[in-house]
């Protein structure tokens, strides 16, 4: 009983690694964005023609 308990919570506690990894993951990605948007703005004006026409940042 104690091991069928102690298994289930180290696949638990991996789970939740996994989803930690995934969530810091996305945030990286987010922030990553975000710099290269700001680097496109330049005061009030934005450089359009720095990004392709159709691709996105």
């Amino acid at each position: 009983m104690a091991q069928n308990e102690e298994k289930t919570i180290d696949e638990l506690a991996q789970q939740v690694e996994i989803n930690l990894a995934m969530d810091y993951d996305k945030k990286d990605q987010k922030a990553q964005r975000e710099q290269v948007k700001q680097h496109l703005y330049d005061g009030s004006k934005k450089l359009k023609h720095t990004v392709p026409k159709g691709k996105r940042v």
